[in-house]
């Protein structure tokens, strides 16, 4: 693998020679083969081993933090935690695919396989828990008494959200505000539609650096229920609803700004057909929409540059005798890493990939799960969240030796 050499050095040169141990040597060689010796090793300045070691997956990195007390602060740096999220980002690595059913189990996405069972820090009360949204490494979940909390499965840490009432017709979305630097959560609340009362949205929004629930205009439009959880793409998350509840009336897809906390209509491609059901998605950081032709194909566009119409792209179309089952909805996962095919969730049960210079769909199974279910992307991140130093602390402190075991042994993988 190539790395950019950096000749200047901002933080100095840390010798690590003495405190490097075997198999952390085997690790950096990985990706820096020409550092023959562990004396070239241990004299590189800061700057290129944080460029070595942003490369790394999560769990290596966080093992390679007893190093020295340099490494650790690097690997805990604000900085370096961005550049390794940017450098997975745009290589499409570090990605994992989580299963969701009763429990949470997850892979790496470039092999599928052996799925390992996440577990999450939420009481389940044997219901598991609802995969809200998923950004940037951060999980949002809910059990079935409604608690919440933000959780990163890679650095095992979690922030519980302050409770909120509760109403029988809801939608949520998670998301990242960029100019604030904080993760968001969002419900909207659909209230009234009996007793002759017209239908009307709540909105309340939640930040991890507030820890607060606030409440921010309503939105202009309803959804029909069950309803569908917003997908969060260029810095806002997005709904399906309508104006009207009426057969007749077409869906619009409603964009949430999250840091200026603005609602907007996103323009739609020009669809060749008409009757269809709408969905949106995301795919390599794009807007998807998602039209589903009554089970006879589903087309799905791409939106390359966010908020213009003209750059709607219909990437493929797939047609039902393709797949296996009926094609009642299509939810595109994530691009494989050579950037060819496309995986996709089907029916919230099955999957397939989608070769793109091919113009076929393959099926896949899982060979180690037992049953079909829905599925998230989840990249592997050291996105903190913001814990008190005093809970940062005593995990720290408290837990290194329990930590240390769980990276070496993985996951506890499914029988």
């Amino acid at each position: 693998m190539d790395l950019v050499m950096v000749s200047s050095c901002k933080s100095g040169q840390v010798n690590t020679s003495r405190l490097l141990d075997v198999h952390s040597l085997s690790i950096l060689r990985e990706v820096r083969p020409d550092l023959e010796n562990q004396n070239m090793m241990g004299n590189l300045p800061l700057d290129l081993i944080a460029d070595i070691l942003s490369r790394l997956p999560v769990k290596y990195v966080l093992r390679l933090r007893c190093v020295s007390k340099a490494w650790r602060s690097l690997i805990g740096d604000p900085d370096f935690i961005k550049l390794h999220l940017r450098h997975s980002l745009e290589s499409r690595t570090n990605h994992t695919l989580i299963l969701k059913s009763s429990d949470l189990y997850a892979a790496d996405l470039a092999c599928l396989g052996p799925f390992a069972k996440l577990e999450h820090p939420l009481m389940s009360y044997n219901h598991g828990v609802k995969i809200l949204g998923s950004c940037n490494g951060l999980l949002c979940i809910r059990n079935i008494v409604e608690d919440m909390a933000i959780w990163n499965p890679y650095t095992r840490k979690h922030q519980v959200l302050p409770s909120l009432s509760s109403c029988n017709a809801y939608v949520y979305g998670f998301g990242y505000d960029t100019v604030s630097d904080d993760y968001k959560v969002v419900k909207i609340m659909q209230l009234g539609g009996v007793d002759g009362k017209a239908l009307e949205s709540e909105v309340k929004i939640c930040s991890l650096k507030r820890l607060a629930w606030r409440r921010i205009p309503d939105i202009p439009c309803i959804f029909s229920f069950p309803g569908v959880n917003g997908v969060f793409a260029s810095g806002a998350l997005h709904w399906v609803l309508t104006h009207k509840v009426q057969l007749s009336e077409e869906n619009v897809i409603v964009a949430l700004d999250l840091a200026a906390e603005k609602y907007r209509e996103i323009p739609q491609p020009e669809y060749i057909d008409k009757r269809f059901q709408l969905d949106v998605g995301v795919l390599g950081g794009c807007l998807c929409a998602i039209a589903n032709y009554d089970d006879v194909r589903v087309d799905l566009w791409v939106m390359k540059e966010y908020g213009l119409k003209e750059s709607w792209t219909r990437l493929f179309s797939v047609a039902r005798e393709e797949v296996i089952g009926p094609l009642r909805y299509v939810k595109p996962l994530a691009y494989s890493r050579s950037g060819d095919q496309v995986l996709l969730e089907h029916n919230s049960m099955n999957h397939f990939w989608y070769d793109l210079k091919e113009r076929k769909a393959n099926d896949i199974w899982f060979d180690d799960m037992r049953f079909s279910c829905e599925t998230e992307i989840c990249l592997q991140s050291l996105v903190s969240l913001y814990v008190n130093r005093r809970q940062l602390n005593r995990e720290d402190n408290g837990d290194i030796q329990k930590m240390d075991d769980f990276l070496s042994e993985g996951f506890k993988l499914v029988l």
